[in-house]
């Protein structure tokens, strides 16, 4: 009896694993000087249809859709998005979250990832560029 009762939760909670959408794991969030770089790996693939990247700004109040990245049919399951246009709006805190959208329709979202500081973080301006000839 006690068994039973230990699948059946079992079964239950891999049940509502599959229905929360939470198929992402190591997702990520990283400046590499000049870009962000947001990358995610998918532990499973079917009934995706692509995936929208979201990022949001310390003076944004809503996610705003920045990407729409298909979905690659291959057994590379990683993903990777470059987020060239932040470092002009010049703010020190930048959040992003990945949405799946489903062949049916459906849309899960991912847990809400933050980067600071990026203000500080160099970027190259043809000023800068120039600078370092002179």
């Amino acid at each position: 009896m006690r068994y039973t009762v230990i699948l059946s939760f079992l079964i239950f909670c891999c049940f509502l694993v599959g229905l929360s959408g939470s198929r992402v794991t190591n997702l990520s969030v990283n400046a590499d000087g000049r870009d962000i770089i947001i990358s995610w790996e998918m532990l499973d693939q079917n009934g995706v249809q692509h995936f929208n990247i979201e990022r949001r700004t310390a003076d944004q109040e809503n996610f705003i859709r920045i990407n729409n990245q298909p979905v690659t049919r291959n057994t590379n399951r990683n993903y990777e998005y470059v987020d060239r246009g932040v470092f002009k709006q010049g703010t020190a805190v930048v959040s992003y979250k990945v949405a799946i959208v489903q062949m049916d329709g459906s849309v899960h979202y991912t847990d809400e990832i933050s980067l600071s500081n990026i203000s500080s973080v160099p970027y190259r301006t043809w000023g800068s560029i120039k600078s370092m000839f002179r």
